[in-house]
């Protein structure tokens, strides 16, 4: 599955979670957010000749992004809620390394997630409402690492790859105030070998009125896929800001 494939699934998956919301039944809730994610990303791939590594902190993620999209649409209906939440970001970014034997290493890292949720309502009460069930995620990732000579040789690693995770989820919200809601989000996904990844989000959305609001977090992805004289490992961690409608 190419990038344009994955952009042609994402946009898919999207219509079908909209299609709810343009019905006659009128107790479909649909609810839209844009969001930007500042994250501090962590990455290696594994070779024969050994791991290349590199670390692009969240001071300079901004800086080196060269793209990026991420957008959310969630659809309830009495306990159901289908979620579709996608992300893509491109960064271009070199680091020094220790020792003499490396002057550095270049990375330019391609990642793009789409997360499918299908949730149920198995408790709602005194604020609390916790929702269990699964989905997928899935990944195109295309990276290239190259390690760049010192007292030793250079050498470049590539990963480009696109997979699907099944995933188990549950996410618990719950209402301080009129104004006020709480929600964490935990999912783990791959239950294979070679493809694992799991994320937790948990973030505070304050309403400004009945459409509006504004929504702060935090999230944490982590992912590896290939075997072990072939794996490719990421993860990423940070504060994400976003804006949510409503309708």
């Amino acid at each position: 599955m190419k990038a344009a494939n994955l952009t042609q699934c994402l946009t898919a998956a999207m219509m079908t979670l909209a299609v709810p919301a343009a019905a006659q039944d009128s107790s479909w809730d649909t609810s839209f957010t844009f969001y930007l994610w500042g994250a501090e990303t962590d990455t290696s791939i594994t070779t024969p000749a050994g791991v290349i590594e590199s670390t692009l902190p969240f001071s300079e993620a901004l800086e080196n992004l060269d793209f990026a999209f991420m957008g959310a649409i969630e659809t309830q209906k009495g306990p159901w809620s289908l979620i579709g939440d996608f992300a893509y970001t491109d960064l271009s970014f070199s680091e020094p390394t220790p020792g003499p034997a490396s002057s550095g290493v270049d990375a330019d890292v391609k990642l793009q997630v789409l997360n499918l949720y299908g949730l149920y309502n198995v408790h709602s009460a005194d604020g609390w409402t916790i929702d269990v069930g699964g989905g997928a995620r899935a990944f195109d990732a295309d990276a290239t690492m190259t390690l760049l000579p010192g007292t030793g040789p250079g050498r470049s690693a590539s990963f480009g790859k696109s997979w699907v995770d099944p995933l188990i989820a549950a996410r618990f919200a719950y209402e301080i105030s009129d104004r006020w809601t709480a929600v964490g989000l935990l999912d783990y996904g791959g239950f294979r070998s070679d493809s694992e990844s799991w994320q937790v989000l948990i973030s505070a959305r304050y309403a400004i009125n009945d459409q509006w609001s504004l929504v702060g977090a935090y999230r944490y992805l982590d992912l590896k896929n290939g075997s072990s004289d072939d794996r490719f490992k990421l993860s990423q961690s940070g504060p994400v800001f976003g804006v949510r409608y409503d309708f």
